[in-house]
């Protein structure tokens, strides 16, 4: 039976409860009916941010510290009884409460057919006979969906998918650029920056085209030449965010409240956009923190301030050059064993002793490559624990 099936079945019976759709390694899509009619769906890759994702969307305007994570931890759909919250607090109004809940049932229904056309999915329903209980979150519902509007927006969507011929991606993978310097001679510096900072391999596709305020097929057309070029590569992502770690993704009511950790901070001292640029883009996707220096007059007073774990530093800079920042960095007693990693186009023996003798850890030649960076980075943080 497929999924229109199912739901033309529903709709018939009037029923109230839950439609379960398991597909591969256990993940689990969640549709909730009332009467026959959709009320929410959620599960997938991304209950939280994608939620989060919806609200910024739909309510550009609201502070996301007004939200009550706490109030809504008990419920099963945590997430609508946010947006019940939020609408009783007239922090939103019914139009974008409404808007978020579609937009997220239309989001499900889709990676439900992606998902169905890479592995067989089955489908439990769990009847509710005396209508959503207080703990489910539903009980206060803002609106019933007759299920063939977003279901036919979700197969259309799909239809385009196909015809585009976008299959081998999902919209919850997220882009990240694994050739820099051949996507750099395709753009100019702005752009380039901006694409960077894009495809960071944070982002999800879905979150990449809310920032570009396209369409999430327009960006996955955009880029396809480059992922089949192997410039760009999609990576998976987890469901986190600075506030909320979410406690599995098929059991989307529990989470609980965490104080992130904190991460390595890893600082590159290059008069350099394009080097700091890649270099950022190369250390934030190894899960490293990041400060980018440009100004060297500026480097020692940033890295006193900042104590990083590991330092790049460039050698040729205008008035003072790596060599004799390096030095100064030495003299600093808390910082004698940072290590510090000398970058350069001139790869000669003269330049090795010399990084030496002024202290520096170890020694990186130009053009930048990213799996020397991190090698670099690894055999230096392991060695400096």
């Amino acid at each position: 039976m497929t999924l229109r099936e199912k739901f033309e079945s529903s709709n018939e019976k009037k029923v109230t409860g839950r439609l379960d759709i398991v597909g591969n390694k256990g993940k689990t899509w969640r549709i909730y009916f009332c009467l026959g009619r959709i009320v929410w769906a959620d599960g997938g890759d991304h209950p939280y941010r994608s939620w989060q994702r919806l609200i910024t969307k739909s309510c550009p305007q609201l502070d996301l510290d007004l939200i009550d994570l706490a109030s809504s931890k008990d419920y099963e759909c945590w997430n609508y009884q946010i947006i019940v919250n939020l609408l009783n607090r007239f922090l939103i109004n019914k139009e974008q409460a409404l808007s978020i809940i579609k937009s997220r049932i239309i989001e499900i229904l889709f990676d439900i057919l992606y998902a169905g056309s890479k592995h067989n999915l089955s489908y439990d329903f769990i009847v509710a006979e005396k209508g959503f209980s207080e703990e489910s979150g539903l009980k206060n519902s803002l609106n019933l969906f007759h299920f063939d509007e977003p279901l036919t927006q979700a197969e259309n969507l799909w239809l385009i998918w196909q015809k585009e011929k976008l299959t081998r991606w999902s919209p919850n993978t997220a882009p990240i650029i694994k050739n820099p310097a051949i996507l750099r001679k395709n753009f100019n510096t702005p752009t380039y920056t901006k694409l960077v900072s894009l495809f960071n391999g944070k982002l999800t596709l879905k979150e990449v085209a809310d920032r570009l305020k396209l369409s999430v097929v327009k960006v996955t057309i955009w880029l396809r030449p480059y992922f089949e070029r192997d410039i760009i590569e999609l990576v998976s992502v987890s469901d986190t965010s600075l506030n909320v770690t979410l406690i599995g993704v098929s059991d989307n009511k529990n989470y609980k409240i965490t104080k992130p950790t904190r991460q390595k901070l890893i600082i590159c001292v290059d008069d350099s956009i394009q080097i700091c640029e890649i270099m950022k883009h190369i250390v934030t996707k190894s899960g490293y923190q990041f400060i980018a220096i440009q100004n060297p007059l500026k480097a020692l007073p940033e890295i006193i301030t900042h104590k990083p774990d590991l330092i790049f530093l460039d050698v040729m800079m205008p008035i003072i050059n790596g060599y004799e920042i390096c030095s100064q960095i030495r003299r600093v007693s808390n910082l004698k064993h940072i290590p510090i990693i000398i970058l350069t186009s001139n790869d000669g023996m003269v330049d090795r002793v010399r990084s030496k003798l002024v202290g520096a850890s170890g020694f990186l030649g130009k053009p930048i490559n990213e799996e020397k960076v991190i090698q670099k980075i690894e055999t230096l943080l392991s060695n400096h624990n």
